[in-house]
């Protein structure tokens, strides 16, 4: 150490241009080499790889996208062109799709229809309409899609070959149409047959809720017109004329609203002109009509077409399908609900519909809106869904870094008023952001990964708090080290501080850095990415922290000491001179209060913050307990944020969003499907740390479904599969869920055709199952293309077997797909339930399954559940390995077994009051959440390692007494500071609209509030009553230190026994200008309270000679005798004069001794840089 210290002192600006260029390289190769961080979709990375459900989802979805027209596999044997897609519907089974074109929005509504046997076949029923609707078209021309027996599974455009084929058949339908293109021009009316509205509405508009401010109705008259005020309100800025659908050139298509139905229904031309006739009209109307929209006969556009299930409905009810929409799209489920018990007839909230797309080219529009001003009378909008979620998430993410600035100027400030030394602060933000710079250096280029997710800038919130811990321990043990009486060497000086601040700073790093790496055994990405890279930023900032920092300290102090001090430091010293005693008085009555608080009252804090840690227990685990969270949509803004309201709150109060989410119990989506896949292993290949590397399809070579074997167990696994009680029976015929089964029926045909006298053998009769497999290859693929040619509503969709792309077609793949009676839940428990009812059921049957069927694995739509589960495994083994990780540590330095256990469990304790605090606060373990613990256990750590290393250090520590109010009063300041500056920063990021600031804001503040007072009072209060004294269980490194340091316990004896005692001695009191100028811009202090605080950090045993020496003015009595001091040879002195005051006119001397030791580092001369004394330059 001591040839570091030499290097500090004697080249601290090659140092400091050294780290500097390091640093700055380390942050310029990134940025200029590596695509910049892409923040657009906050939510990537929120999912778990390399679970075991993990590695079939993505098994699973790399199968699909190898189906797809370019993909490696097909359905389809007889090669189906690739520029044609197959199409695959997300239906229910027992269901049909029929499609009207009528004008220019598709919107598709999945109600489902009830038929009646006379009237549509029994395996088929309605499900889903959907309406295109195209400007100007005079004939509806219908279309009906029926499709059967497909998967819970709808493929969209994954890729460009997929958006070109949608393109393409988007193009091939408008041209069917019939429509001239150019009638979309300006001078055009795009109005549709009702002629008041441009056409049907759709959830790809933005809209907004309304709702009464005393919670009152809003189908009044009086409500009405204050929607349409504030309608009015919203359509009046020229961004939203530039934006909207129009009806011909200038003037833009009437929102869809209460108000405007209710002047189309009674012949208004606006919803200004409505009455309260009108009202009470229309409000009888729905009352009458709802029990058709609800048994399903009432749909879209029954007036246009006079449909079997719209025969029952009234007239009055079709008429511009204004009670349709309204009941689906523009009032909520409660008002004139299903069943009819309640009778409620008050409407709650109402849904506007705007003329424009829900797309982020809107957001210039929304920022133009007023927000609080979008309110009229007693109504007021509650929520918005405008598509600009994501968007806007983007623009406040950077908007909202100046909240993260202001925190970090107040830590400035605090560190400054500490430190005194405006320099030392500036330097140590630099080192701050020089970590955030090495950290991302190593992140993209060394650990060469490539996702980046906006998780990972709450590090920078992370890195200050422990950058200003660090700082203010290393500032402290400066202070301290200059009050010493025999630190008279600058490179004494620096030596000193390094010994003792370097221990306590890396102790405090490697908890810290070894906290947030231990979250990289989460499964999920976000989390893995963060822990790298927070941990990596930590370790970064200790390094910067033992380099830069002494560096900029020694430059410090030699700025701040001058052969002639300027006039104007000596007056801005006389006028900082009193804050200065002010607050060197502040913190001696705070250790005062600390030590007595302690010293004095040690069973009412652990009996008090015992008691707080049980309840904590008791919150975290039974009531209410940490909760898993119950949304898919990850929440970016504050929870009042109208995007976030319509989600959370509004989303599931219209008819039209619950059923298109498929979260009701009339949902058709909402059975879980049971999907069994064979052929494809259940591996993720790819980058764990990269949301778009899924890795490639892995084959089972094993797979042989043709074996005979195979076929008659895989016939039976169909059958006992539909035996089960989480089946759900369908109806009609089940083509390709379990191709065996349809294929065995298909092979019992006759072996010559009666008509065409066609030799069908051997795929016919003749042939017994289990069949050969020469004949099973040459006849499943006669069996598929078949299949290919009956109706489209036939056609499979997931299920069935999978071809390779090649001259003679191998089967690679099969997949057996059926509907489960388990609907989608986001209760973890429900889910839980059924994964392991079904996974148990596989198991089973797999096990007695021949060898070519044995791998098959069974798959669901369970990415939540999965996220879920890993969540609640994942940060608990993170708490445990971080807890062991700290033990070790707390072990290998203390070398106390009880300083360690008290230590840990105080930070168990800060863990559990800090997670029940957010519990009450409402927060649930969701992803962020997790980052949360980790990073508070790897905080809570810090302050207690202080407090327990200290305690081991003290040098009178025979008994608890002392050692406790040593490490009170001299960690107590430093870490209320550290705790103090680290809320603060979070406190100033509470007025952010971003969630994660708020929460990550608000954590920093419960987790720096109770690790203090834990710490303190509660891990103090241990010590004072139960702490080691007398050395018990105290261990030693004795080899060590006997071979690597040639001391002992900080004394100055060689391996031989020789003392060496230290060359420089003063024979006159030196006040603090000797060390530093009396300028509090620049220099460190040392305060009148911190004198001798760390004579006893150089060992626990001191020298008779060292405890001797003091500064008493006199040669003669402090210059030690042989008798009392051992010395191998004879010693010389001499002496040299140096100014004692700093001052202009200092005139006086200060003698120094130097003890010329033949044992000891002779130097030639006083001169010599190694003893440079503090004020020469």
């Amino acid at each position: 150490m001591n040839w570091f210290a030499r290097i500090v002192v004697h080249h601290p600006y090659m140092i400091l241009m050294a780290v500097a260029v390091l640093a700055g390289t380390c942050l310029i190769i990134p940025l200029t080499t590596k695509k910049p961080p892409d923040f657009s979709d906050p939510q990537m990375g929120f999912e778990s790889r390399g679970t075991i459900l993990a590695q079939r989802l993505t098994a699973w979805s790399n199968l699909l996208d190898a189906t797809d027209p370019s993909g490696k596999l097909t359905v389809d044997p007889r090669k189906i062109p690739t520029h044609i897609k197959v199409p695959q519907y997300n239906t229910s089974q027992n269901a049909i799709s029929k499609h009207y074109k009528i004008e220019d929005k598709r919107t598709t509504f999945t109600h489902k229809m009830k038929t009646q046997d006379n009237e549509l076949p029994e395996a088929m029923s309605p499900v889903g309409i959907e309406v295109n609707s195209i400007p100007g078209g005079k004939n509806n021309i219908v279309t009906w899609k029926f499709s059967l027996n497909t998967s819970e599974v709808f493929q969209g455009s994954k890729n460009n070959t997929n958006a070109d084929a949608d393109a393409l058949r988007r193009l091939g339908e408008f041209e069917a149409s019939g429509v001239d293109h150019l009638d979309h021009h300006y001078g055009h009316e795009h109005l549709s047959n009702d002629g008041f509205f441009c056409s049907s509405p759709s959830a790809d508009y933005s809209r907004v809720v309304f709702r009464a401010t005393d919670g009152g109705d809003l189908f009044t008259l009086n409500s009405i017109l204050s929607m349409c005020h504030v309608e009015a309100q919203l359509m009046a800025s020229k961004q939203f004329h530039s934006i909207c659908q129009y009806i011909s050139q200038g003037k833009c298509c009437r929102s869809w609203s209460l108000g405007n139905y209710v002047a189309l229904l009674h012949n208004r031309t606006s919803c200004f002109g409505v009455t309260s006739e009108d009202v009470t009209a229309t409000k009888a109307l729905l009352k009458m009509c709802s029990p058709f929209y609800h048994n399903l006969k009432l749909t879209p556009d029954c007036q246009e077409n006079d449909y079997w299930f719209c025969q029952q409905v009234p007239k009055q009810c079709s008429l511009h399908n204004a009670v349709y929409n309204i009941l689906y799209y523009l009032v909520d489920i409660n008002f004139l609900p299903p069943n009819g018990s309640s009778q409620n007839n008050s409407l709650v909230n109402t849904m506007l519909i705007l003329p424009i797309a829900c797309s982020s080219a809107i957001l210039e529009y929304y920022h133009t809106l007023d927000l609080r001003s979008l309110r009229h009378g007693n109504v007021e909008v509650v929520a918005m869904e405008f598509g600009l979620k994501n968007t806007l998430f983007d623009e406040y993410l950077v908007r909202d870094t100046w909240m993260i600035g202001v925190g970090g100027m107040f830590v400035v400030v605090c560190m400054w008023l500490y430190t005194g030394s405006l320099f030392v602060t500036i330097m140590t933000v630099i080192a701050i952001a020089f970590s955030l710079g090495i950290s991302y250096f190593m992140y993209t280029l060394v650990f060469e990964l490539n996702f980046f997710p906006f998780m990972n800038l709450l590090a920078s919130i992370v890195a200050v708090g422990i950058g200003a811990d660090d700082a203010f321990i290393f500032c402290k043990v400066w202070q301290c080290s200059k009050a010493e009486k025999n630190n008279g060497t600058l490179v004494k000086l620096v030596h000193d501080t390094l010994r003792h601040a370097t221990l306590s700073m890396f102790v405090t790093s490697l908890t810290t850095a070894a906290a947030f790496y231990a979250s990289y055994i989460s499964s999920v990405t976000a989390i893995c990415c963060f822990s790298v890279f927070a941990g990596t930023a930590t370790l970064a900032n200790f390094a910067l922290m033992v380099t830069w920092l002494p560096a900029a300290v020694v430059v410090s102090e030699r700025w701040s000491c001058p052969p002639v001090a300027p006039t104007q430091w000596v007056a801005l010293d006389s006028k900082l001179r009193p804050a200065r005693v002010v607050a060197d008085r502040a913190r001696a009555l705070l250790d005062k209060i600390l030590v007595f608080a302690v010293i004095r009252l040690p069973y009412l804090w652990l009996c008090l913050l015992g008691g707080l840690a049980l309840a904590s227990v008791g919150i975290v685990f039974y009531y209410p307990r940490l909760r898993l969270p119950d949304s898919k949509n990850f929440q970016l803004f504050d929870s009042q944020h109208p995007f976030e309201l319509y989600d959370v709150v509004y989303r599931d109060s219209f008819w039209f969003e619950r059923l298109k989410k498929g979260d009701s119990e009339d949902s058709m989506n909402a059975k879980l499907p049971l999907r069994f896949v064979w052929g494809i292993m259940p591996v993720d290949n790819g980058d764990y740390l990269d949301p778009g590397a899924r890795g490639t399809l892995i084959y089972d070579d094993t797979f042989d479904v043709a074996a005979p074997e195979s076929q008659r167990w895989l016939l039976r696994f169909c059958h006992h599969l539909r035996m089960q009680s989480f089946y759900q029976p369908m109806l009609g015929p089940l083509l390709p869920n379990c191709f065996i089964t349809s294929f065995k029926s298909w092979m019992q045909r006759r072996c010559k055709d009666p008509v065409d006298h066609i030799d069908r053998t051997p795929c016919c009769e003749n042939s017994t199952f289990p069949y050969e497999r020469q004949v099973f290859e040459m006849c499943i693929v006669q069996a598929i293309g078949h299949l290919y040619e009956t109706p489209s509503y036939l056609i499979p969709g997931t299920a069935g077997l999978k071809f390779s792309r090649e001259e003679h077609p191998k089967i690679r793949a099969l997949v057996v797909e059926y509907d489960s009676n388990h609907s989608f839940s986001l209760s973890f428990s429900d889910m839980d339930n059924f994964f392991q009812q079904v996974e148990l059921w596989a198991r089973k049957e797999l096990s007695e399954a021949p060898p070519g069927m044995r791998n098959g694995w069974f798959v669901s739509d369970l990415e939540f559940y999965d996220l879920q589960l890993t969540l609640s495994r994942g940060t608990l083994i993170a708490i445990g390995v971080s807890m062991g990780i700290a033990l070790v540590v707390l072990l290998l330095v203390t070398l106390n077994i009880l300083i360690s256990i008290y230590a840990i469990i105080t930070i168990s304790c800060i863990i559990f009051v800090t997670v029940a605090v957010l519990v009450l606060l409402g927060w649930k373990l969701n992803v962020l959440e997790s980052i949360a613990v980790s990073v508070a256990i790897g905080l809570a750590v810090d302050f207690s390692l202080h407090y327990g290393v200290h305690y081991r250090m003290c040098p009178d520590g025979e008994d608890r007494e002392s050692s406790v109010t040593y490490a009170v009063s001299r960690m107590g300041g430093p870490t209320a500071m550290a705790a103090l500056t680290t809320a603060a920063a979070g406190a100033f990021m509470l007025p952010s609209a971003v969630l994660a600031y708020i929460q990550i804001g608000v954590f920093l503040i419960t987790v720096m509030a109770v690790s203090w007072i834990y710490s303190t009072f509660f891990l103090g209060s241990l010590l004072r009553v139960g702490g080691p004294q007398h050395g018990f269980g105290q261990f030693s490194y004795p080899r060590l230190n006997q071979n690597c340091c040639g001391k002992r316990n900080g004394s100055n004896e060689d391996s031989s026994g020789v003392y060496h005692a230290d060359k420089t001695v003063y024979t006159n009191v030196l006040s603090e200008s000797t060390l530093s100028t009396s300028s509090t811009v620049c220099a460190l202090h040392p305060s009148a309270s911190e004198s001798h605080e760390l004579e006893a950090l150089s060992g626990r045993h001191k020298s008779s000679f060292s405890r001797r020496l003091r500064r008493s003015g006199s040669l003669s009595t402090n210059l030690p005798s042989s008798a009392s001091v051992p010395l191998a040879h004879c010693i010389a002195t001499r002496k040299v004069s140096l100014p004692v005051d700093q001052s202009p006119s200092a005139a006086s001397a200060t003698t120094i001794v130097l003890v010329d030791d033949g044992d000891v580092d002779l130097r030639p001369s006083i001169v010599d840089a190694t003893e440079e004394p503090l004020m020469k330059h």
